[in-house]
């Protein structure tokens, strides 16, 4: 699988090379800053979750219950050992880790439990109506096209003037949108989805064109275009979002564990470990790893960018090595972090190479962040209160 390739067939002033393909990835972060919106007494948080297996008196058998009482324990020491779902798949890898046998039809019915918990939790504190009101606000507030519009307005001047990407756009591309959900719920395509109240198809009687692209709405200087504030490109538009981590009402779906069988240091269970091998169930190599020589723009949202899922920041990476793709990432920033600490900490995750001084130079070129937190007015994914 990769991007669908469009022609003037489908839509009528697309050149050959007027394609651009952005592959945008979302995480949890998304979901918890929706639930703060809706002012949700609840999260989609790794400890929510517990507490909510705590009051159903979740089965105190269950293996992976057990290892997240003792993460919650370790929690009580230190508040900030165990906090993001990336640290519960690195606890399924201490399972292994810890235990000289494992018994791997206990653990698989443990975890089928586990996974039809998961789903009546989100299905408990995500109610429909819940949905509407982002769907409707989101509409309201024009989110989902100003998100397809509007983003490079999120990037501060030092961060804009990394990207070549401008550069690319003119009248007449395709800005063509693979949007990855790694969450399980569908909040996140509530507020992207291009419903008829804030987008048409085909607006114009006599051109097929749908959107105004702002290539520099803050009116940044950029070494690679001349573009301005004024400028705005008339340009089409496709969107496709999945769940490559499956969705919360098809329990069997959901994919939790992590990313290879390397990562269990404890060898003898190893060969116990494909049930928790995410890549190979959401089977990425054949359905996913074409696309990523074929990108241009790379952007990551409320992900907490953990070794569970290495296989996409590797892939990631080495696109960004090989190609003339780019990255922006929006760090949720509560730590204070600058923006060169947030590209070593992708780096570091995204590689068990160790890389020469002209890669790293490279990498810190061609990745720009977004820094921004609760309280972070943004024009694209987040959304914020209504004036």
């Amino acid at each position: 699988m990769s991007y669908t390739k469009y022609t003037n067939q489908e839509f009528a002033r697309l050149a050959d090379d007027g394609q651009i393909n952005i592959m945008a990835l979302f995480g949890n972060g998304v979901d918890i800053q929706l639930m703060s919106y809706l002012n949700s007494p609840y999260q989609t948080s790794y400890q929510n979750f517990y507490n909510y297996l705590c009051y159903k008196n979740f089965d105190k058998d269950n293996m992976i219950f057990q290892k997240m009482t003792e993460d919650k324990k370790d929690n009580e020491k230190d508040p900030n050992i165990k906090q993001n779902w990336s640290d519960f798949e690195n606890s399924l890898i201490e399972i292994f880790n810890e235990n000289n046998y494992i018994n791997e039809a206990r653990l698989t019915n443990d975890f089928n439990h586990f996974q039809v918990e998961f789903s009546n939790f989100l299905n408990d504190i995500i109610t429909p109506n819940m949905l509407a009101q982002l769907g409707k606000d989101s509409s309201k507030s024009e989110l989902a096209i100003s998100s397809f519009q509007k983003f490079l307005a999120d990037l501060d001047e030092s961060n804009f003037r990394k990207l070549s990407f401008p550069s690319k756009v003119n009248h007449y591309k395709l800005f063509n949108w693979e949007i990855l959900n790694f969450n399980y719920t569908s909040m996140l395509d509530n507020i992207l989805v291009l419903d008829k109240e804030q987008y048409d198809p085909h607006p114009w009687k006599y051109a097929d064109r749908q959107i105004s692209f702002a290539v520099n709405p803050n009116n940044f200087t950029n070494d690679h275009c001349s573009w301005n504030s004024s400028t705005y490109f008339s340009s089409y538009l496709m969107t496709n979002i999945t769940h490559p981590h499956g969705y919360q009402n098809v329990p069997k779906s959901m994919l939790f564990g992590f990313d290879n069988e390397n990562q269990i240091t404890n060898v003898d269970n190893r060969n116990k470990a494909k049930n928790f091998l995410k890549p190979y169930w959401a089977q990425n190599d054949k359905k996913y790893k074409s696309y990523f020589n074929n990108t241009d723009l790379f952007i990551l949202y409320g992900l907490s960018l953990g070794d569970s899922d290495f296989w996409w920041w590797n892939n990631i990476l080495n696109s960004l090595l090989e190609t003339d793709s780019e990255l922006i990432i929006y760090n949720y920033n509560s730590n204070n972090e600058s923006d060169g600490e947030t590209i070593n900490r992708f780096i570091n995750v995204a590689t068990n190479e160790k890389l020469d001084n002209g890669k790293l130079d490279k990498l810190h070129k061609k990745i720009a962040i977004v820094q921004y937190n609760s309280k972070t007015k943004l024009n694209a994914f987040k959304l914020d209160c209504l004036d």
